[in-house]
């Protein structure tokens, strides 16, 4: 009878996993811009614009105040465009046809450093196929990236939403799909026995970038290089 009761037991923890891995992704943090970051600027129809010049690094959110994890850079994998754990301008266009175009370039402040990439954008074009709107939100389509996996599963697939702020900031929200995950059906004695397909693990994380122009025209380079310059 102790034995029956045992193998009925088990199989009801199975059935458990299985209906609890049925229910959904697990989901940790969320989809919108935090409260902290004040106010989100709303339309009527569609999304707000969210032309203009932002500043990196953020001035809020997971990877402002220098937070930056050691074992992986910011926006892993370069999208929804390249960024560095350098101070840097981010300009975003909206252009007709429904196209949205994100550039990056450094910022240097060393009188006596050159740096051509203070004067080089980096380019990423999303077409309108590519970008959607959702909840006031200009969503940009997810993507698998060969970015190193730190969550636990066999792939990455990222997407981003980026919302603006009423302050004019730019709220970019990184979404992260883990895929690949598994699960035991029972545990003994430090053994796992059987395996099943686990829920997908989506993870949410907002960084809040100031506004420094409106972005209607290409902002000037901000570089403090002066040839033949020597350190104050």
């Amino acid at each position: 009878m102790a034995l029956y009761r045992m193998a009925g037991c088990t199989a009801c923890a199975a059935l458990c996993l299985l209906l609890l891995a049925a229910c959904g992704n697990e989901v940790r943090g969320t989809p919108e811009p935090p409260a902290e970051f004040g106010a989100r600027e709303r339309s009527l129809v569609g999304c707000p614009s969210l032309q203009g010049v932002y500043a990196w690094p953020p001035v809020a959110g997971e990877y402002a105040g220098g937070k930056i994890p050691s074992n992986r850079t910011p926006w892993d994998g370069g999208l929804p465009v390249p960024v560095h754990g350098r101070e840097m301008q981010i300009w975003v266009q909206q252009q007709a046809g429904g196209q949205t175009v994100l550039r990056t370039r450094l910022v240097n402040r060393e009188r006596n450093v050159r740096n051509v990439l203070a004067r080089q954008w980096s380019l990423a074009t999303y077409g309108r196929s590519q970008v959607g709107c959702t909840l006031g939100m200009l969503e940009l389509e997810p993507r698998d990236t060969h970015a190193a996996n730190h969550y636990g599963g066999t792939g990455i697939r990222r997407g981003f939403r980026l919302a603006r702020m009423k302050d004019g900031a730019l709220a970019v929200g990184i979404h992260t799909r883990s895929t690949g995950h598994t699960g035991s059906f029972f545990s003994w004695g430090g053994q796992s026995y059987g395996s099943y397909k686990a829920a997908d693990v989506e993870y949410w994380s907002w960084s809040k970038l100031a506004l420094l122009e409106p972005g209607d025209k290409e902002p000037a380079p901000i570089d403090a290089y002066v040839p033949g310059a020597t350190a104050p």
